[in-house]
């Protein structure tokens, strides 16, 4: 990714570049987590909550996209592999 830049409002505020927020699947109301790692030089990553996956697809997902549910998800897996692998036996 090439260098990207942001200007700092005068209250101090910062609005990330669409390219970066897209890239780390930046939304309104996620954490971000800044290190310094020499006096000039800021890191900052996208905070998760410990073992959360939560979000991790969006990235994935178009603009007005319904989100699935677990059980439409399982239902499309159990579709894809029956077709791949042959009929499964049902569930008991």
């Amino acid at each position: 990714m090439k260098t990207l830049q942001a200007k700092v409002t005068s209250k101090g505020q910062v609005t990330l570049p669409k390219q970066l927020r897209t890239k780390l699947a930046i939304r309104s109301g996620d954490r971000l987590e800044f290190t310094m790692d020499k006096p000039d030089r800021i890191s900052v990553r996208k905070k998760r909550a410990p073992g959360s996956s939560a979000g991790c697809g969006r990235q994935f997902l178009k603009k007005k996209q319904k989100a699935v549910t677990s059980e439409e998800m399982d239902e499309g897996i159990r579709q894809a592999v029956s077709r791949r692998h042959g009929t499964l036996h049902p569930e008991k």
